[in-house]
């Protein structure tokens, strides 16, 4: 299989049948309870071996997305089957970007971070302050630039939250985070696009620095929790809500 063929660039031929099936799943490409093509037709499609094939369905299978029978095929399983927490299944809903999907990742985080904030202003050390600080410094040497700098931005933007999690202390909160990264950096892309949406946000950002360098569990928390609401409110407003 060459790089010009259906499957594009990734790190291993496994990984990009994978990839190319998963994303036309949770595109709905592939819709609920569709059939997939045989092994031997998604070989062929696919310029792979039917073993590839078959390893990538035990792959997807195993993720929730797909359930392989013998003699009766492979078909898509219902959403509410999928293991919408896998990271891989995360990232394919980040990249398409669905209103569905921000709104949910929205909600989550404001179940979330602001929860975070307040214990990273109980507990962040000093190592982690300067992080989130340098973080806060880039997205506002880089606001001004926009458009144009969105790359760069979005980058600070994404570093922020994360130490932020990572500062909670709580090692399952700062694994959320890590699981997260990819569709949290899809969701503050959007967000950085959404009109007026960063200078809303910034002097927030800026809020939850002080609170969480003066050690002001509370501040942090309402900070935080304005936050995710004004870039809620921003999203919805972009995609016509």
């Amino acid at each position: 299989m060459t790089q010009e063929g259906p499957l594009g660039r990734h790190r291993t031929i496994h990984g990009r049948v994978v990839e190319w099936l998963g994303r036309r799943i949770v595109s709905g490409e592939l819709s609920d309870g569709s059939q997939l093509p045989n092994e031997t037709e998604l070989a062929a499609q696919l310029r792979v071996s039917r073993g590839g094939v078959r390893e990538a369905v035990k792959a997807l299978a195993a993720k929730g997305l797909v359930e392989a029978r013998p003699r009766l095929g492979t078909r898509v399983l219902p959403r509410e089957q999928w293991n919408l927490m896998d990271r891989e299944v995360l990232t394919w809903h980040g990249q398409l970007g669905k209103a569905g999907f921000l709104g949910d990742l929205l909600e989550l985080r404001l179940m979330v971070e602001p929860g975070a904030a307040r214990l990273a202003a109980e507990r962040a050390t000093p190592e982690q302050l300067a992080v989130l600080e340098n973080a806060y410094g880039r997205m506002e040497s880089h606001a001004p630039k926009l458009p144009g700098a969105e790359e760069e931005f979005v980058a600070a933007d994404l570093a922020f939250h994360l130490i932020l999690l990572r500062a909670s202390g709580n090692q399952l909160i700062e694994q959320l985070g890590r699981l997260l990264e990819a569709s949290l950096h899809h969701g503050l892309e959007a967000s950085s696009h959404a009109p007026g949406g960063v200078a809303a946000t910034l002097p927030l950002h800026h809020a939850v620095l002080v609170a969480v360098r003066g050690h002001r569990p509370v501040a942090a928390f309402r900070a935080m929790k304005r936050l995710i609401e004004t870039t809620t409110q921003a999203v919805r407003e972009m995609v016509g809500e």
